[in-house]
């Protein structure tokens, strides 16, 4: 449970998808667990495999997904290596959340996107 240390982060990792989908389902999931030992996931978005922009660490493709959690900041250092020395760990990128932050999922942002493009078209017509 969160207590009134923990801060509020999100972390967006990339995993290797060459690995096969057993093993990014398996890799999540410890990461997830990872996340649990000392805070609370309240906010999950698995984007699925996306071809990266270019090849890291010899991967063309990865597996993308967010995490919204709580966390105590000092053991925040110790989560941020660990992810650093996972081999199937693309990417990782961990932000602290703003007080009154509402995560949105991939397909509420699209969906947003998508509203605000016709809203423009339609004052361009007028």
């Amino acid at each position: 449970m969160a207590s009134n240390n923990e801060n509020k982060y999100e972390l967006m990792v990339i995993v290797d998808s060459g690995i096969g989908q057993a093993a990014v389902t398996k890799r999540l999931e410890s990461i997830k667990k990872q996340i649990a030992k000392h805070g609370e996931i309240f906010f999950e978005d698995i984007w699925g495999e996306r071809d990266l922009a270019y090849t890291m660490k010899k991967a063309s493709k990865g597996h993308y997904a967010v995490f919204g959690f709580s966390f105590e900041p000092s053991e925040m250092k110790e989560f941020e290596t660990g992810l650093r020395l996972e081999p199937e760990v693309i990417r990782h990128l961990i932000v602290k959340l703003p007080l009154k932050y509402e995560p949105k999922t991939l397909e509420q942002m699209k969906e947003e996107h998508e509203k605000e493009a016709e809203e423009a078209k339609a004052e361009k017509k007028a």
